[in-house]
């Protein structure tokens, strides 16, 4: 691994961790090197705009994301196993990496009525995330672990909806119980059918 490369993952990480605290929309190539001790050209020949860094760091984030949350969850057997593991990773991941909370679920508020490169990039990622959510349910129908009649997708918004419940009750309302909800509320979601 070069010098180069390691100074670059430097400065995404603490530009991850800015993101996490403040948003990414004020994340600045000037505030980011007086943060890493850089002088802003030296900086900005990294990322050579507002723009990149921030799409960079989205990118950053998203492979943070399927290092720690999807790929330790394909070790599980597929279906609700691999499921249930990728929610308790998102848990660990957005509650324990990032002293202001999920990165992306700040971009999503920043950036959501906002038409640009930034919305259609997190766009991009959301729905790729939830599609692996989607494959996850549909392995557990084919299982027949799911005797739900609803489709996967609206299973999937379900899971996400409960994540980012847990965020809310989690991190702002400082809620003991928000652990116990959440697996409740998953166990809810994914309790099968009684057959007649």
């Amino acid at each position: 691994m070069s010098k180069g490369y390691k100074t670059k993952e430097a400065i995404l990480n603490t530009a991850l961790e800015l993101t996490s605290l403040f948003g990414l929309e004020s994340l600045s190539i000037g505030k980011l090197a007086d943060t890493v001790g850089m002088s802003k050209s030296g900086l900005f020949s990294h990322f050579k705009s507002k723009e990149k860094l921030q799409i960079m760091v989205l990118d950053y984030a998203a492979d943070n994301f399927v290092t720690k949350v999807i790929k330790p969850a394909l070790t599980q057997k597929r279906g609700l196993p691999r499921l249930k593991s990728m929610m308790q990773n998102w848990l660990t991941w957005s509650d324990s990496n990032f002293d202001g909370g999920c990165p992306f679920l700040s971009a999503i508020v920043e950036f959501d009525d906002r038409p640009g490169k930034i919305k259609a990039h997190v766009k991009k990622l959301q729905s790729t995330m939830i599609s692996s959510f989607e494959r996850a349910i549909e392995q557990a129908k084919e299982e027949n672990q799911i005797k739900n009649e609803q489709s996967s997708k609206e299973l999937a918004y379900r899971v996400y909806a409960n994540m980012l419940a847990f965020h809310v009750y989690n991190r702002l309302l400082n809620e003991d119980e928000s652990k116990l909800f959440f697996e409740n509320n998953l166990n809810g979601i994914f309790q099968q059918k009684e057959t007649p």
